[in-house]
């Protein structure tokens, strides 16, 4: 008749055998749903009428986004790259556009792709001096 106590004993052993159940960071859980969220908001932008009332709301909520994201993961290239083209649309923004993108080139100096985002926000700022 085995004892209480070498059968906890033999619990013990079986249950440091299972493996754990992996669980994700906290952080990373949050990256992946805001990641959902800007994809959704964007989704909602491409249907909205440019004189939807709640268009600016929906704006303003993506910029929060990537924003959040850039927080948590403040090497996150693609996110900066995603705010930099969000303010590059935006008529008179192109200032912070530029300033993701630098930002986002000094983690990537040789991204080709950022090099010319770069030029064309400067090319838009110009633009919009001498308009």
């Amino acid at each position: 008749m085995a004892t209480k106590k070498s059968r906890t004993a033999k619990k013990s052993a079986t249950a440091k055998k299972k493996p754990a159940a992996a669980k994700k960071p906290v952080a990373q859980t949050e990256m992946e749903r805001l990641l959902k969220a800007a994809d959704r908001l964007e989704e909602t932008l491409l249907d909205m009428d440019p004189d939807d009332p709640d268009l600016d709301l929906t704006l303003e909520d993506l910029e929060q986004v990537f924003r959040e994201i850039i927080r948590i993961d403040p090497g996150n290239v693609a996110t900066m790259i995603r705010l930099g083209e969000f303010f590059l649309d935006r008529d008179g923004a192109e200032d912070v556009a530029l300033e993701s993108f630098e930002q986002a080139f000094k983690l990537q100096p040789g991204n080709k792709k950022l090099a010319k985002l770069i030029e064309k926000a400067k090319a838009q700022l110009e633009e919009n001096k001498d308009s």
